[in-house]
């Protein structure tokens, strides 16, 4: 039988995470684990739980920054930042992951720290240049750029006893700016992402585009930018034309062509949300 901890404080989870084995496991929502846990039929030494960490779930936003909990829900994340221009891709995300009975127990650490190459929140995250926010055994805490986490193959740079605290978004950074997150799925719920477009544009008052920043999911083991399609927008206005241009960005990202048509219509949906 596995140990369990079930640390209700910070401190209390520094001490824990001290006690873990390269054969333990960390469970946040746990939509995703549970399922590993029973179709692999794993047998770990201990699991230690984050549900009763309340700090983990606060989200806190300011006018200078947004400091989002690991383990806030996808349901909190998506309330939260719903209407701000800003951060709009957050919402976008987290409202399209699964169910509403899995964004109501999915968290976003967890979405993160489980590494999926479909995940949804990664490429948005990484977009917004959020920094992970990390425990360590001990307690000893260190922080990294997002797109540092990733590895491949369903791996993060974390050690052995590492836990994501929360995220931190800097938005004087996106002054001015605006977000959006759209998704290519089989279907309308419950989908998992075959392509995830993350787009920030800057744009004048005349709706030209003065900066664009574009991240995909959902193609490579990892996120990625793309830098080609940041420059056809670049001085244009978002008008959905453009997607069929911006499409051809996606030859030689990947070997499956029917993303690369697929993309087309992810650019025009996502280029739409930009005329509201």
């Amino acid at each position: 039988m596995s140990l369990s901890y079930i640390p209700k404080t910070l401190e209390q989870l520094g001490e824990d995470l001290a006690r873990l084995t390269p054969d333990s496991l960390i469970l946040a929502g746990g939509t995703d684990l549970v399922l590993h846990l029973r179709a692999k039929h794993l047998q770990p030494d201990a699991v230690l739980s984050l549900s009763n960490v309340d700090a983990l779930r606060e989200i806190v936003i300011t006018p200078d920054r947004a400091e989002i909990g690991a383990m806030a829900t996808m349901a909190q994340v998506e309330q939260a930042f719903q209407g701000l221009e800003d951060l709009q891709a957050l919402a976008d995300a987290a409202g399209g992951v699964g169910s509403p009975q899995i964004r109501n127990k999915g968290t976003i650490g967890g979405n993160v720290a489980n590494a999926s190459p479909a995940g949804d929140l990664p490429p948005v995250l990484w977009l917004l240049g959020a920094q992970a926010n990390i425990m360590g055994p001990g307690g000893a805490r260190r922080s990294m750029d997002v797109r540092d986490l990733p590895l491949g193959n369903q791996k993060t740079s974390l050690a052995l006893g590492e836990v994501i605290l929360s995220f931190t978004i800097d938005r004087t950074a996106l002054r001015g700016w605006r977000s959006a997150f759209v998704k290519l799925g089989h279907r309308s719920q419950v989908t998992i992402s075959r392509i995830g477009m993350a787009m920030a544009l800057l744009q004048d008052e005349n709706q030209v585009i003065q900066d664009a920043k574009v991240v995909v999911g959902a193609i490579k083991p990892i996120p990625f930018p793309l830098p080609a399609a940041e420059e056809i927008l670049r001085g244009q206005r978002p008008d959905p034309a453009l997607a069929v241009a911006l499409g051809e960005t996606f030859k030689g990202n990947t070997r499956r062509v029917y993303k690369e048509d697929a993309a087309k219509g992810v650019f025009q949906d996502t280029l739409l949300r930009f005329q509201r």
